[in-house]
Order: structure tokens, then C-alpha cells, then sequence
């Protein structure tokens, strides 16, 4: 394929799988807020002119946008993305519905809900995040079933963590820090996030159970599609042999429960790299924005694209491929949106905490200055992870 062809694949790959993640972002506040007999006014996808719009019979514009690096819903009632009115406001925002619409239509309005709904309405985005990926994973599941192997050390790499530590081949590592790690699919991510960390493990050497503490390294390796990956190293070679390999079919049912714990385990891991960053364990380079979503997209399919297979295969596995990696951004997207950051959904939960406890919402005051903290926030952040994305980026191609 020519240079052209490629990098027109890979920004379509790009833009269909943020506009998707945004979709059902979206369409999770929306759903829920017409559960509630909320009002919609928009229901963009991207931001800036509309480049297709229409308006449906329950009166929300669905519209297209010429930006498409994000998307909103807007309710009745709003001022602007970031609406979260004081008591003074409330009032003004009815007197104004009022005049316009007539008072039965204050009822519809996002602000005048139960607190609760009001919750479970911005809770709504991220969760649709987290079903989209836990779908996505079940059918994965579904189709190819899983194929794991036992923890099983077949070699040492020598001069390396795992011999200094007194592994030996034939070992079956049992758990890492107290968690189950039997097998390769649930030991190797523990591995890889706990650089530089004092790690026990329980082996299982002829029979018997031994514990064995070990210090793993720090090593600069390669993600899934390529990209430089900074991870942590024990310094063994683990049993890819057939009779330690373990391969599981799945009902839809099973599939089910899976996927989902599939969901869960990407978010517990997210959280310890998280958390490992703000304790001094990681530098936050692993963190990524929008120019590296792009960057794994569009190397996913140009990768696929250029493959020796046939054409038919090609595009199946960069479809596949592409929907797999929607799966693990649309964890990251929901993850990213319950941060406690006002602008964010999880900011719009820590104000409606504040209105549980005290009875009253926030001043407009005391809102506004939340609002542009976290603006700037939010701008520092997309600055540190486009500098992280740069250096990504020219590992990747």
C-alpha cells in the first residue's frame, strides 16, 4: 500500500474508534436522562460547526460536528457543558423555563431532578464505557475462548532478579503479593507493573510451598502494537509447553462473567499504576492522550493492512483488532471521566457529595473557581500527555 493509503487508514481507523467511544460515552448520559423524563436539547458528537444535524420527535438536535475529538450532551436548562447552578441560579434558570416553555416544563429540567437521578445520569457515561468494553470482551471471549498456561518456570535468565532470588526451573509460582497468579494471563501484567518493587511470591517446588522474596527490575520494553513500554522484569522464562497450556471454551453465560472480569481486572490495574505514580513508583510515561489513542489506531491497521494475507483475513483482523483495542480505550475513557476533577464527570460527582452532606449545592462562586482549577488541570495534564505521546510516537513508527 502506498504512504498515502496508510496514513488515510489510519486516521479513519483513528476517528471511527474515538467517534464510537464517544457515541456510547454519550449515549449513556442520554439514555439515562430520558429514563428520568429529562429534556435534551443536543446530542453532539465533536464540537464546533455542525456538519450534519436533524431533530427528533422528543425534541433533541443529534448533530455531527466538524471537531470530532469528543462530543456532549446537553439538557434543558444548561448554560454550557460545565452547568452545575447554585440555589440563586436554580431560580432564575425556572423563572426563565417558565416564561419560555411554560411551568410544567421545569419538571423536564436536569437540575430540578432528585439528587440521585442527577447521579446516576453523570455516572451513566463512564459505566456505558464500561459495558461497551465488557461486551467487547465477552464476545471475544465468546468466539475464541482462552488460552492460558500454567505458571511454570521454564528457564533463568542469568544474573537476573528471579536466580539471585533462588528460583529454580519446574518452579509453579502460586501467588505474587498475596494475589492468585497461577497462570501466565493473570501473572505477567502483575509482573510488568511492579517495577522496582519488593515482590513475595508462594512457589510450589516438588511439592512442597515455599516463599521467596524478590525485588523486580526495571527494564525499557515493548507494548502490544510496538510502542516503547517502560515494565517490570523477573527474569524468567515462563513454560510455553503443551502440557502446561490450558484452554478453556465458554458458554454465553460464561463468556458473560469473563468479559466482565476482564473489565474489572484493566481497571484494577489501572488504579495501581495510578496509584504507584502519585506514591513515587512510576514517572507517568505509560500514561497516554488523544495522540497516542491515534497512534495505536492507525498502527493497528496499517499493520493489519499490510500483512501477507489474504485480503479477506485482512480486513477481518483489523476490524477485530481495531474493536479489541476500542474495547481496552473504552475502559480508559470511562476510567479517565470519574477522575475528581470539576469539568470531568467524577468533578460533577464531588460537587453533588458536597450537596448530599450539606443539603444545598455549592455557590456559583465556589463552583466557578472548581470549574476553571480544573480547566487548568485538565490543560496541564493534556500537555504532559502529549510530551509523553511525542516520545511514544517515535518508538512506534
Amino acid at each position: 500500500m502506498t504512504l498515502i493509503l496508510l496514513i488515510l487508514l489510519g486516521a479513519a481507523a483513528f476517528f471511527i474508534v474515538i467517534s464510537s467511544l464517544v457515541f456510547f460515552h454519550e449515549l449513556g448520559h442520554y439514555s439515562v436522562a430520558r429514563m428520568f423524563g429529562i429534556a435534551v436539547e443536543r446530542f453532539s458528537i465533536g464540537f464546533g460547526k455542525p456538519l450534519w444535524r436533524r431533530r427528533a420527535k422528543s425534541g433533541t438536535e443529534w448533530v455531527i460536528a466538524a471537531i470530532p475529538l469528543g462530543g456532549y450532551v446537553k439538557f434543558l436548562g444548561d448554560s454550557g457543558a460545565a452547568s452545575n447552578p447554585d440555589a440563586e441560579q436554580l431560580a432564575q434558570i425556572k423563572s426563565d423555563i417558565d416564561q419560555k416553555y411554560g411551568e410544567e416544563t421545569s419538571g423536564k429540567v436536569f437540575h430540578f431532578k432528585p439528587l440521585w437521578q442527577r447521579v446516576l445520569v453523570v455516572l451513566a457515561g463512564p459505566i456505558a464505557n464500561f459495558i461497551l468494553a465488557a461486551v467487547i470482551f465477552t464476545g471475544f471471549i465468546l468466539m475464541n475462548g482462552r488460552t492460558d498456561y500454567h505458571s511454570y518456570v521454564a528457564d533463568l535468565v542469568p544474573g537476573e532478579a528471579a536466580e539471585a532470588a533462588g528460583f529454580l526451573p519446574g518452579d509453579l509460582i502460586l501467588t505474587f503479593n498475596g494475589q492468585p497468579a497461577a497462570t501466565q494471563n493473570k501473572l505477567l501484567p502483575l509482573i510488568a507493573l511492579h517495577a522496582d518493587t519488593d515482590i513475595v511470591m508462594d512457589v510450589k517446588r516438588n511439592g512442597e510451598i515455599k516463599q521467596i522474596e524478590v525485588r523486580l527490575l526495571r527494564i525499557d520494553g515493548k507494548d502490544f502494537v510496538g510502542g516503547d513500554a517502560e515494565k517490570g522484569r523477573l527474569g524468567i522464562a515462563p513454560s510455553r509447553i503443551d502440557e502446561h497450556k490450558i484452554i478453556t471454551t465458554y458458554s454465553l453465560p460464561g463468556a458473560m462473567v469473563e468479559g466482565t472480569k476482564e473489565v474489572g481486572s484493566v481497571i484494577g490495574h489501572t488504579g495501581t499504576y495510578i496509584k504507584r505514580i502519585f506514591t513515587g513508583q512510576e514517572s507517568g510515561k505509560q500514561l497516554g492522550g488523544i495522540v497516542r489513542i491515534a497512534a495505536m489506531t492507525g498502527k493497528t491497521a496499517t499493520d493489519g493492512a499490510q500483512s501477507d494475507r489474504p485480503v479477506s483475513e485482512r480486513i477481518s483482523g483489523v476490524i477485530q483488532a481495531l474493536i479489541y483495542l476500542a474495547g481496552a480505550f473504552s475502559i480508559g475513557l470511562g476510567v479517565a471521566n470519574l477522575m475528581p476533577i470539576p469539568v470531568l464527570d467524577g468533578g460533577h460527582l464531588l460537587f453533588y457529595g458536597y450537596e448530599a452532606v450539606a443539603g444545598r449545592p455549592l455557590s456559583q462562586k465556589t463552583q466557578e473557581i472548581g470549574f476553571r482549577m480544573g480547566f487548568a488541570l485538565i490543560l496541564g495534564l493534556f500537555v504532559i500527555l502529549t510530551w509523553n505521546d511525542i516520545g511514544y510516537v517515535r518508538s512506534l513508527f
